[in-house]
């Protein structure tokens, strides 16, 4: 229950509140959505562009249509000398395709569409964003089934990874967040309207009160400890059925990269308008944030990503001789190699250390989500060419070259996964946690010990120079702990256990593919090779486990941690610790503190 602005209620347990708009297309809702975009833009450093900003390849002229409603497609004029578009602002729009066939660009109506799009064929999304832009002021749009042709697709791919460019120079993206589908569906879906009532105090006195129900924010809550550092956040963040049902394209993937990439993004709900940007969130009601009204945590993923960016942006990145290297990712790709950061002050590994954990919370994120094709790579890249400043490392096929570590994923729950069927131009190698999807995937970045286990990605000296998002090669893994095991699968009940054993110690085990099938499948009693990686702060050791293959390679089939190991057939008998392990595993290692120096083996894993 509350009042609004301007009237005064004679119940003190009756407050003032906010109106929501009924139509962010009228002028309260333009005023509203206008100071949001204000105060961001004021106050908000890492908001802003510290340049102009360039136009994507292609983008919806809203004045130059052929009529006062109807558009036309435009291809930016491109700068040789600068190697860039024309300059110029405009707003991308976020939103799901759903299973409705809507409006696209192709070759066939590609000239069609630079002369003009009709009014009546856009669908109303569409429509309803070309109103607000203009109303905001602003010439261009960019809607992703317009601007790219959808039938290229050689030149679909080469703009797709390029989203860091086009959400991330966007002035605004706006986001159809409760349409499931928007060739169908509105942006602004209706909302229910607060129910005015005329209550009479005990003097006598009339006030007009309004009830409406207090806003949910939806996705953008949980329930999670304020105060708590980020490697203690619970991922993935609220992803309760409730949740979804209201905030569709949250679900999505790609709309996830758009979120984290865009500076502002302006999300149309069925209870009020949420902008979210690089520095909080705020909201039509005014208590998203507010935690005397809702004491939940707030999502702050992006806020993390906007700083870490910001932060290795605003530093100095110089090579081996001391000379700044330029931050454009064409050149700086190539300079990287140069680039030594091993000798580099505390404060820099530390910040490296920081940007690496919060991409695995991102890759946890992203993995939650759904996608219509097999295009996770070609989503996520846009971020990791983000993240280069800050990681001034190589970067293959989801894996960041300077990590052994975060080999180490795992999915949440193996009993959905499989393998994805590489798109045309994509080789997904088994190394990489985007070879597998279905659920979830985690990390474990943190080491106790180092079990002397190394990795090379590519020829000698190109690593930190590294730069293939959607390509993964073969990679060469060297270790001082690697063994030949037994893999055992045992019946229990109606399920399968799964267990690896040498010298009749066994650990348990669980594949990434359950139950292993295709080229991940495993018989019983099959020889694989465990490799030792690391030992982590909660005692427990950490592996990948190895399938020979195809000329004298291997895959990878699974990650174990073992907190313990147990005779095999040991019927009651106590379990040892896990560093039991190495004796009778590894019982020609002596010295744990000499593994360097052991003898190595050395695989090859596609």
């Amino acid at each position: 229950m509350l009042t609004y602005a301007g009237q005064q209620s004679s119940f003190s347990a009756i407050g003032r509140g906010r109106p929501i708009s009924d139509n962010p297309l009228q002028d309260a809702g333009l005023s509203t959505a206008r100071g949001m975009i204000k105060n961001c833009l004021s106050s908000h450093s890492r908001c802003r562009h510290a340049k102009p900003t360039t136009l994507p390849k292609r983008v919806l002229d809203l004045l130059l249509g052929p009529d006062s409603k109807s558009v036309v497609l435009h291809e930016s004029d491109w700068n040789e000398d600068e190697q860039r578009y024309e300059h110029g602002e405009y707003v991308a729009l976020s939103h799901v395709w759903g299973i409705g066939k809507g409006l696209k660009t192709t070759k066939e109506n590609l000239p069609s569409h630079l002369k003009g799009i009709t009014w009546s064929s856009l669908p109303r999304t569409f429509q309803e964003a070309v109103v607000l832009t203009r109303a905001l002021g602003v010439r261009y749009l960019w809607i992703d089934s317009l601007c790219l042709i959808q039938d290229d697709v050689h030149a679909k791919l080469e703009e797709s990874v390029r989203m860091d460019d086009i959400f991330g120079n966007a002035f605004l993206t706006i986001a159809a967040t409760s349409a499931t589908d928007s060739s169908t569906q509105p942006l602004f879906p209706p909302k229910a309207q607060a129910f005015k009532i005329q209550a009479t105090d005990n003097k006598g006195h009339v006030s007009k009160v309004y009830v409406r129900e207090q806003p949910s924010h939806y996705s953008f809550k949980a329930p999670f400890d304020e105060g708590s550092h980020m490697n203690e956040w619970e991922l993935p963040f609220n992803m309760s059925e409730e949740a979804n049902l209201h905030t569709p394209l949250l679900k999505r993937a790609w709309a996830y990269t758009e979120r984290l990439l865009s500076p502002r993004v302006l999300h149309f709900t069925k209870s009020e308008m949420i902008l979210e940007c690089r520095e909080g969130y705020s909201c039509e009601c005014g208590r998203i944030e507010d935690t005397i009204f809702d004491t939940r945590t707030t999502d702050s993923i992006k806020q993390e990503f906007g700083r870490v960016v910001s932060e290795a942006n605003q530093r100095p990145m110089t090579n081996g001789t001391g000379n700044h290297i330029d931050r454009r990712v064409d050149t700086m790709t190539s300079q990287l190699a140069g680039t030594s950061i091993a000798n580099g002050s505390p404060d820099l590994l530390r910040k490296r250390e920081d940007a690496l954990q919060l991409w695995s919370y991102i890759v946890t994120e992203f993995t939650a989500r759904n996608m219509t094709y097999d295009e996770r790579l070609i989503a996520i890249a846009g971020i990791a060419k983000t993240l280069l400043p800050a990681m001034q490392s190589g970067y293959i096929a989801g894996q960041w070259t300077f990590s052994t570590l975060s080999l180490l994923w795992y999915p949440n729950d193996s009993t959905r996964c499989r393998r994805p069927k590489a798109m045309e131009g994509q080789n997904i190698p088994s190394w990489s946690w985007a070879s597998c999807e279905g659920s979830p995937i985690f990390f474990d970045n943190a080491s106790a010990m180092d079990l002397a286990c190394r990795v090379s990605f590519g020829p000698k000296g190109k690593r930190a120079s590294a730069w293939s998002p959607i390509q993964g090669e073969p990679l060469s893994l060297s270790a001082a702990m690697a063994t030949e095991v037994t893999f055992h699968a045992t019946p229990v009940s109606s399920q399968q256990t799964y267990t690896l054993a040498k010298n009749r110690i066994g650990v348990e085990f669980t594949p990434d593919i359950v139950p292993p099938r295709g080229e991940d499948v495993l018989q019983d009693g099959e020889t694989l090779v465990c490799v030792l990686v690391s030992m982590t702060f909660r005692s427990s050791i950490i592996g990948l486990v190895l399938k020979p293959s195809e000329n004298n390679t291997y895959r990878r089939v699974g990650r174990f941690e073992a907190y313990e190991c147990s005779p095999e057939d040991s019927g009651d008998e106590m379990s040892e610790d896990a560093e039991a392990l190495f004796e009778h595993w590894f019982p020609e290692i002596q010295d744990m503190t000499q593994l360097d120096n052991s003898p190595q083996r050395h695989f090859t894993v596609v």
